[in-house]
């Protein structure tokens, strides 16, 4: 991996944009290069803009990225351009590819947190093509550790080197070197792996010695006891099969009761149904009389309605004759008035239009006069506002002239203030640059404050521990002798229960008195299963007979209603043939008719309009016979309406009947194919038994079978039950016992941990103790530095925390001072700007007053103009109007044509209208004539039918005709009521025959209620039986539960051992308590292979010395002088300067040992160079200078002078006014280029 350049703002005290490159001259001539400046002024920010540009993270104090955008800054970023070493997968070949990852953050600007900090962002692309590789705060960091092949931690050893952690790590004692050790190389992982061993092999030993105990504890029944149950079950089985024969035998009863108690009910009720018919057709015979009265008034519907149809046809004509007599005088009234209009409306329009004719040339000309004026006056209105508009603004210009010199001669004085208190304190231009510093102190004190505390508070919570251990220790000893003691409790408390146990089997075994059981089981439900069905082959045989007997006893009615039927249906079409006949005259007498109604208009010697024939031979022989015979045909037509009556109410009966009779048989062979059904499936349930019943379909047997099974079953089960207690009571014993057992196994387990923790205790103690020194050391150091930086600014850091007081009023000092120093600038550029802006005022103000002057004079000259077209205007038309009045002379032109052109449409409308009705007066006259002829006519005839039907008038026929709706619902009615009263006989008649046919069984004289409680308490008894049978089944299942747990638990515990043999080993090689053994061990390889690449390093450095880790001390190194005969000498030995290249080195080592996947070719080095002296100074450098022909790109942080003369190039932080600081690159020429960017 290779740093490219770098590019950031806003970050700490450098605002930027800053842009660093790398790969540029001069940087990428020389290869080495020293980033300088004082204390504080940003050098380390360049290294975290570089880490947070690649991973989103700060390396220093881990510290959180928000606290390094610069205060009131809007927004940060970061950007790093770095290249990586990347195959191509299409040639094979290494290719150098270029990325450039972005992180960058803003902040809110509005809602409640205004001002704080956004969710900061991050993006990677290809450079310089910038298309987008991934994007995201968690993803960025991960595709950049996959393309370099280093996390963030490997980064910060590999990459930006930290030679003072291994300065330390030289000196510091063997505890202290651990722990620098595990953080540096990360190998505190094997510390947790040897403790995660221990833990396990433990837990592992504690699990095999509880499944051991508690298959110890398991308690299995012996053969006697398991027989004994099996013959209890056995015994309530017999008494459940006895149960159950008692109830289906009351069942059958209850049944039988039941049916011919709801036969007795439907008899009843339909006795009285049959009763309410009878009394229902007495109420109804005067609303059937009325029927059949409008039956014989309905024949003369048509007659009547001939009749009333012709006089609504004549009392028409005579209205509209009356109407069209009154209205022909006031029509030609109106046609007259008519004429009279048009006339006057002609002449008045042939006035206006000549003297509209004769003013229109003299308004023209005064309207074009009129045009001319309006337009120069809009013009001098406009001219006129101008002019007092430009003199308004003077006046504004010279009122903002005079406050304008008020407000220079203010500022002036407000800057002669402010340069005076600048001067007065300017001790603390540089407090703002310095915060960053003091608050760094700050939280590195408050880091130490908190580890005191967190470690004072680790101290008091191990005490509070270890005394709660030691209570803990002592009553896990109680419970465990607690534990052996209830164990033999319950051995003694089992021993009854085994014994009464052993009595019920009697011989036999658990498992046979349960198969037993089971058999009586299945055996008894088969015959339940069996009963119903041979009780269904009894009573469906027997249904089948009765409903054949039902067909038998149907067949005959049957026969006789289909015969009257098809007598009816053959009446009805000789009926139809014959009214076809009628039909068929009555259209040729019809067709007669209308030419015997042409004969009678035709004339002697007049031409026939048919036939053109001048002699007429038939018209004197007219004769009307039409009418006789549609008299026929409607009479033939009443008596087919009352035969399809007749006919539909046979047809309706013979459907019923036909219908119940199929019903009939659909049951009989319903019924038949059950009985078989039920016969066959009994012999197939049969044919499981043991025997096989001879009649599987005959109930009593079955029934007996049944009672049998139930009594053998209720013994069997009442055995079971009772060992069920017994093994109930017993596994609760086991239980216990298992209990007790465990928790003896549990106490003795959690005592050699317990007296193992007190041990650790004990050991964390000590180790806290030395902590808490060290830490009150830190703590003082960072006090003393903290209070050097108060004392110019006299003030005292506060003995405790928080100090937050201290840094605001700190901070509120600094921000005034440079809000006043800006405050200063602001005021100084307005003096400058206002002073220009006065002079150019003041040269406006002149030249505007020249311009109102030359305004005014052409005001006056336009006004002039104007007066004199007024004049002229005057003496050619003195109105002051013309276009209205020309407009009024057009509206009125345009008004009497128009009503001109209306009267003329009223006079044609009033003379066409008096034509038209005149000829309607003719045409109606002549058609009252003809419908007056027509209604004697039907006159004639309606007396005739009346006459005929036996009615003296039209009004007695009609007084007896009903609404149709009325006539329809009281036949239906009457239909429906015969209906019903033939239903209701035949059902009286079958339930009668159903009641005997089914009270001739007599299976029982007691009543439904009686039988109920019987059944009832009969079904109470089984409940307790099977409750029983229940309870020996479930200590049965228990007992083959516990057999097949027990096998299980003995794999299990042969497997449990196995893995816990395999922990024990592991345990052996890495465990421990604490964690050291594994730890110790892999911190010695580390550091062996970390001294082999320090080696190689150092011999570019310097082929003096050789680092060598000491033989018998694990953590210690020894370094070999060469130039000393090989001499071994510790590390305390070395000087500074020997220290420093030997740290380097490590450094060096560790860098390749983190990144060994990578190929790392920028290095920056921080820390150590300002402890070294002169001479240790020059030897390190020397080192450096060797070091930068190895390839990679080395970067030296640091604020001493003397490497400015040794290393020519160089990145230079310079602090500058405000706090804030900028950024140069010098060559070795001193020549210096700024890194600002835009």
């Amino acid at each position: 991996m290779k740093i490219i350049s770098v590019r950031f703002a806003n970050l700490n005290s450098l605002p930027g944009p800053f842009l660093i490159r790398f790969d540029a001259t001069p940087i990428i001539d020389t290869g080495l290069f020293a980033i300088t400046g004082p204390t504080g002024a940003g050098k380390s920010t360049l290294l975290d803009a570089i880490a947070v540009g690649l991973y989103g993270r700060v390396p220093r104090h881990d510290r959180q990225v928000g606290e390094m955008v610069s205060r009131h800054a809007k927004d940060a970023f970061s950007e790093v351009e770095f290249e990586v070493h990347q195959t191509n997968p299409d040639t094979g070949a290494v290719e150098r590819v270029r990325y450039r990852s972005r992180w960058e953050v803003k902040r809110k600007t509005r809602g409640e947190d205004k001002g704080g900090l956004n969710q900061d962002a991050m993006t990677l692309v290809f450079s310089p093509s910038n298309v987008a590789v991934v994007s995201g705060k968690e993803a960025v960091p991960a595709r950049v550790s996959e393309l370099s092949g280093l996390d963030f931690g490997q980064f910060e050893q590999s990459v930006l080197l930290s030679q003072g952690k291994f300065a330390r790590f030289l000196h510091a004692p063997e505890k202290e070197r651990s722990a620098l050790l595990e953080k540096m190389t990360n190998v505190g992982i094997y510390s947790r792996l040897s403790v995660a061993a221990f833990e396990k092999a433990k837990e592992e030993e504690m699990k095999t010695k509880l499944l051991r105990a508690k298959l110890d504890a398991t308690r299995l029944l012996s053969e006697e006891e398991r027989a004994a149950l099996v013959a209890q079950l056995d015994v309530l089985h017999q008494q459940a099969e006895q149960h159950y024969e008692e109830q289906q035998e009351l069942t059958i009863c209850l049944t039988w009761r039941t049916i011919l108690d709801q036969l007795d009910r439907q008899l009843r009720d339909t006795a009285r149904e049959v009763e309410t018919l009878r009394q229902a057709d007495e109420a109804l015979q005067p609303d059937f009389a009325r029927l059949d009265g409008h039956t014989r008034a309905a024949a003369l519907a048509k007659p009547l309605a001939l009749v009333a149809a012709a006089q609504q046809e004549l009392d028409r004509d005579s209205a509209q004759l009356r109407e069209l007599t009154q209205a022909l005088p006031l029509l030609a009234q109106a046609a007259a008035a008519a004429a009279t209009a048009h006339t006057a409306a002609t002449a008045a329009h042939a006035t206006a239009l000549a003297d509209e004719n004769r003013l229109r040339p003299v308004l023209s000309k005064a309207l074009e006069h009129d045009a001319a004026i309006a337009s120069a006056q809009q013009q001098f209105a406009r001219n006129r506002a101008t002019h007092a508009h430009t003199i308004r603004e003077h006046e504004a210009a010279r009122a903002a002239w005079d406050h304008q010199t008020q407000e220079l001669a203010a500022l002036t004085g407000q800057q002669t203030v402010l340069e005076s208190w600048l001067i007065d304190h300017g001790h603390e231009v540089e407090l703002k640059s310095q915060m960053i510093e003091l608050g760094r102190e700050i939280i590195d004190l408050q880091v130490a404050q908190r580890e005191i505390a967190t470690r004072e508070a680790r101290r008091e919570e191990l005490l509070n521990n270890q005394r709660a251990t030691a209570d803990t220790l002592s009553r896990q000893r109680r419970l465990e002798a607690e534990a052996l003691a209830r164990q033999q409790a319950v051995k003694d408390a089992g021993q009854p229960c085994r014994t009464e146990r052993d009595a019920l089997l009697q011989g036999t075994t658990a498992a046979a008195l349960a198969q037993r059981t089971d058999d009586l089981t299945a055996q008894l439900q088969i015959l339940q299963q069996l009963l119903p069905k041979a009780e269904a082959a009894h009573e469906q045989q027997a249904r089948a007979a009765a409903l054949d007997g039902q067909i038998d006893r149907e067949a005959a009615p049957l026969a006789a209603a289909e015969s009257a039927v098809s007598h009816l249906e053959t009446r009805r079409a000789d009926g139809l043939r014959l009214l076809d006949s009628y039909r068929r005259e009555l259209r040729a007498q019809q067709a007669l008719a209308d030419l015997n109604a042409h004969r009678q208009h035709l004339q002697p010697g007049q031409p026939c309009p048919l036939c053109g024939a001048l002699e007429h031979a038939f018209a004197a022989d007219f004769t009307a016979g039409a009418d006789e015979q549609e008299l026929r045909v409607a009479e033939q037509q009443q008596a087919l309406a009352l035969l399809d009556d007749e006919l539909r109410a046979l047809s309706q009966d013979l459907t019923r009947r036909q219908t119940e009779q199929q019903q009939r048989q659909q049951r009989q062979q319903e019924a038949t194919a059950a009985a078989e059904s039920a016969r066959r499936q009994a012999r197939d349930l049969a044919a499981a038994l043991t025997p096989t019943p001879a009649n599987p379909d005959n109930p009593a047997m079955v029934q007996e079978l049944l009672t049998k099974a139930v009594a053998e079953q209720a013994s069997a089960i009442a055995t079971r039950r009772r060992l069920a207690v017994l093994d109930e009571k017993l596994a609760e014993l086991r239980d216990e016992y298992t209990k007790a057992r465990e928790a003896a196994a549990a106490a003795e387990c959690e005592i050699p941990k317990l007296t193992e923790r007190q041990h650790l205790t004990d050991s964390e103690l000590a180790k806290l103790a030395s902590e808490l020194v060290h830490w009150h050391e830190q703590a003082q150091i960072h006090q003393s530095t903290i209070q050097d930086y108060l004392r110019p600014h006299q003030l005292v850091l506060p003995a405790n925390p928080p100090y937050d007081g201290l840094l605001a009023t700190l901070q509120e000092r600094a921000d005034y001072y440079e809000a006043q120093r800006n405050a200063l600038k602001t005021v100084s550029d307005s003096v400058v700007v206002r002073h220009a802006q006065h002079k150019a005022r003041a040269e406006e103000l002149a030249r505007q007053e020249i311009q109102l002057a030359a305004a005014a004079a052409a005001l006056e000259a336009e006004q002039l103009e104007l007066d004199q077209q007024q004049a002229t205007r005057q003496a050619h038309y003195p109105g002051s109007d013309p276009a209205a009045e020309a407009e009024q002379l057009r509206l009125a032109t345009q008004q009497l044509a128009d009503a001109l052109t209306r009267a003329q449409g009223q006079l044609a409308r009033q003379q066409q209208e008096l034509a038209i009705k005149q000829n309607a007066l003719t045409s109606l006259q002549t058609q009252l004539d003809q419908h007056r002829s027509a209604h004697a006519e039907r006159q004639d005839e309606l007396a005739a039918a009346l006459a005929e039907a036996g009615f003296a008038t039209a009004a007695d026929a009609q007084a007896l005709l009903l609404p149709p709706d009325e006539a329809e619902r009281l036949r239906l009615r009457r239909q429906d009521h015969l209906t019903a009263q033939a239903a209701a006989a035949r059902r009286l008649a079958d339930l009668t025959a159903d009641q005997q046919h089914h009270a001739e069984a007599a299976l029982t004289p007691h009543t439904t209620a009686e039988l109920s409680a019987q059944l009832n308490a009969l079904s109470a008894a089984d409940d307790i039986l099977q409750q029983k049978l229940g309870a020996v089944s479930n200590q049965l299942s228990q007992d083959d539960n516990a057999r097949q747990l027990q096998a299980h638990g003995l794999r299990k515990l042969q497997q449990r051992q196995v893995e816990e043999q395999r922990w024990q080993d592991l345990s052996e090689q890495i465990g421990s308590a604490r964690g050291d053994k594994f730890s110790q061990f892999a911190q010695g390889l580390t550091l062996t292979h970390l001294a082999r690449l320090a080696n190689l390093r150092l011999r570019q450095l310097t082929g003096r010395y050789t680092i060598l880790k000491t033989p018998h001390r694990n953590l210690e190194l020894q370094v070999i002088d060469h130039d000393q005969a090989d001499t071994v000498r510790p590390m305390a030995s070395l000087s500074g300067g020997e220290s420093f290249l030997v740290s380097l080195a490590l450094a060096l080592g560790l860098s390749e040992l983190a990144g060994h996947k990578a190929r790392i070719e920028s290095l920056f080095i921080d820390e150590g160079f300002g402890t070294l002296d002169p001479e240790a100074l020059n030897t390190a450098l020397d080192a450096l200078e060797r070091l930068q022909h190895s390839g990679k790109m080395i970067g030296i942080i640091s604020h001493v002078s003397d490497l400015k003369d040794r290393i020519g190039t160089q990145i230079r932080v310079r602090p500058g006014a405000g706090g804030n600081s900028t950024v140069h690159i010098v060559n070795v020429l001193g020549e210096e280029t700024s890194c600002a960017a835009t």
